[in-house]
This record gives structure tokens, C-alpha cells and sequence, in this order.
């Protein structure tokens, strides 16, 4: 799988990853309290999404075999296709925070 160059990522999420080994986590809040943490790990093409409200964790949804990251004007657009369902993640975070999880079941 092909990623988005780290500047393109630096340019949405407007900060520096923590990496550690294989995996990149970037973390971003908005003014409204609510904060993001979106990691990747591209040795296994999985991605997690933490949404906080007020620091504490409303939302945490991971997904392994990403077949897909890109960015769309100023969303980042992720897919999964497994067997018969595809599962989309869709995230802005600007002006606020906005992250989507949908799936959907092809066969």
C-alpha cells in the first residue's frame, strides 16, 4: 500500500508524528474540546482512531488491511476491503473535528 508523503500529512493534521517503530500516531484538537489521535501501522496496513472529548475517550475504532489513504481537498479518505465488505474512514480537522467509519458489505 502506498501512503501519503509525511509532509502531506504534516500539512492535515498540522503536526509531527510519534513514531515508534512502524507506527505513526498524530494527534490533533480542536477548539470545541474534542481531540483525535490517528495512528498507522504500515507493516500491517492498520489504522486506529481515538476520539477524545475533554481528554477522556469517546470513540476508538481500528482496522487492519488498509488498501487505501488519500487525501481529498481537506479530507483523508481511508478504505478496507475484505472478502465481501469495504469499510471507509473519512476525517476532517479543521475547523473541527469530524471522523466517519462507515462499511458496507459488496457480495
Amino acid at each position: 500500500m502506498r501512503y501519503p508523503t509525511s509532509v502531506d500529512l504534516l500539512e492535515f493534521f498540522g503536526s509531527e508524528p510519534d513514531i515508534q517503530g512502524d507506527v505513526s500516531a498524530y494527534t490533533v484538537s480542536d477548539e470545541d474540546g474534542a481531540s483525535l489521535v490517528m495512528s498507522f501501522n504500515t507493516a500491517d496496513d492498520s489504522l486506529q482512531t481515538t476520539l477524545l472529548l475533554r481528554e477522556r475517550a469517546i470513540a476508538v475504532v481500528c482496522h487492519e488491511g488498509m488498501t487505501r489513504m488519500a487525501f481529498n481537498e481537506d479530507t483523508l479518505a481511508c478504505e478496507f476491503v475484505h472478502d465481501d465488505t469495504r469499510v471507509m474512514l473519512t476525517a476532517k480537522v479543521k475547523p473541527n473535528i469530524r471522523v466517519e467509519w462507515s462499511g458496507l458489505r459488496t457480495g
